[in-house]
């Protein structure tokens, strides 16, 4: 496989666009057969190195036969344009925050409870030679806890795959062994604070890691493996997904694993979960459940966001709803670039149902969008998020969401300016999710 760079007359505002071909004839998109699937969707990510093949590397020579999973005839594996979104609005973006905020940032037990960096898609390269440049960018900007995610259901969700994907992060942590400690309890984020050193813990999305098993709930955790989504948008053997229009409750395997996730110290997630499958689920724990990135269906009506009835829910176990900064999500104008008043309307809205005391950070943040914004623009992409094109458009603006560190100070400016304490900043910045992984976390 080869690379190449060249210029693409398409433009993201006055920012010139590139598009990447891998070699594999994909200049220029043309829609596969209408019937696409996620089949379709693992087939192009294995080609490009980013599926099923996790060993096929990007611009390398060297993949096998094996390293690609087999195909159907009748399927049309769909040809890709990865664009560069490097320098779309959004990437450059400067948010101003006063030193007030900064050092309450740095005060709290400040934590990201979704850092969306799947591996090897969300990365420059199989490598990530930016890696511990992002993770120092969070460290000064005062984190001291990321939730790690390699691996989605929507993407190679073997166990194989799932393996490799953390042995990416453990081969990266193992690199610089005195900047992070993984994570497992709230002692362990103890003693990473002491030592100077950030907390990392990992996170699936979804639950095809389990194989059907819900022991295997016990050895993830053990990995360092601190809580996991029900489902990513569509049905599974747990419940439902946030995009079912059918909006089924949890099944018996579900109830299992939610006994699971309790015995083994797990935190159940309903991000991306259906809305009746999220309630059977937080009624069945008998633990506190969170939503790692979601918003307020209230303030921006689609499909990944939270109803009230959710929110009261997960509030009532004892739980916490983080927000996410996916500027599509959270603001349904669909912004080039995400402002701190429209991040705000989700927390106060959230606040003001429930208490500050169930609201949480937690960006979604992918530090390489090239692949998945270029794929989310596909058919293929679209069997994964079927919402009538809009996440489409989301994609095609190179799916804008501020880093962590780059909008984190100037959101507890925000909460200031609208009269939230110090003390109320530092519970949504980390305080109210260290509460929760106190009381799971085993």
């Amino acid at each position: 496989m080869r690379d190449k760079i060249r210029n693409n007359q398409e433009r993201n505002g006055s920012k010139e666009l590139a598009i990447i071909d891998t070699g594999l004839d994909v200049i220029g998109y043309s829609p596969p057969a209408c019937d696409s699937t996620r089949r379709e969707f693992l087939q192009t990510l294995a080609l490009i190195g980013g599926g099923a093949s996790s060993t096929l590397i990007l611009g390398s020579n060297n993949a096998s036969a094996a390293d690609i999973p087999p195909t159907n005839s009748s399927v049309s594996t769909p040809k890709l344009n990865i664009i560069d979104y490097s320098k779309i609005p959004q990437r450059l973006h400067k948010y101003s925050a006063t030193n007030r905020a900064k050092k309450i940032v740095k005060a709290s037990i400040t934590m990201d409870t979704l850092f969306s960096g799947v591996w090897p898609s969300q990365w420059s390269s199989p490598q990530a030679p930016e890696f511990h440049d992002e993770m120092e960018r969070c460290k000064a900007a005062g984190f001291k806890v990321l939730a790690c995610c390699p691996s989605a259901d929507s993407l190679d969700s073997s166990i194989k795959g799932v393996a490799q994907s953390l042995m990416f992060y453990l081969n990266k942590i193992s690199e610089k062994p005195d900047k992070y400690k993984i994570v497992r309890t709230t002692n362990d984020i103890d003693t990473a604070i002491k030592e100077n050193k950030l907390g990392l813990f990992f996170t699936h999305q979804g639950t095809a890691l389990f194989a059907g098993d819900v022991d295997m709930v016990g050895l993830w955790r053990q990995l360092g493996y601190g809580y996991c989504l029900l489902a990513y948008n569509q049905r599974n053997a747990v419940g439902d997904g946030c995009f079912e229009t059918a909006n089924g409750g949890l099944t018996a395997y579900g109830k299992q694993l939610i006994d699971a996730y309790n015995r083994y110290g797990m935190i159940v997630d309903v991000s991306h979960t259906g809305e009746r499958t999220s309630l059977d689920a937080i009624e069945r724990s008998s633990k506190p459940v969170i939503s790692s990135h979601s918003g307020a269906l209230a303030i921006a009506d689609y499909q990944r966001s939270l109803s009230d009835t959710v929110i009261k829910a997960i509030a009532k176990s004892g739980g916490v709803c983080s927000i996410n900064m996916v500027g599509a999500f959270m603001d349904k104008t669909n912004p080039d670039i995400v402002t701190t008043d429209a991040l705000f309307r989700h927390i106060d809205y959230m606040a003001n149902l429930v208490g500050i005391d169930h609201v949480g950070f937690g960006s979604d943040f992918i530090p390489n969008v090239n692949l998945t914004a270029s794929l989310i623009q596909t058919p293929a992409g679209a069997a994964v998020f079927p919402d009538g094109g809009y996440s489409a458009a989301m994609g095609a603006k190179g799916v804008p969401t501020p880093a962590p560190y780059q909008i984190v100070a100037a959101l507890v400016d925000k909460m200031l300016e609208k009269g939230y304490s110090e003390q109320d900043c530092g519970k949504f910045l980390g305080g109210n999710m260290y509460r929760v992984m106190e009381e799971i976390w085993i």
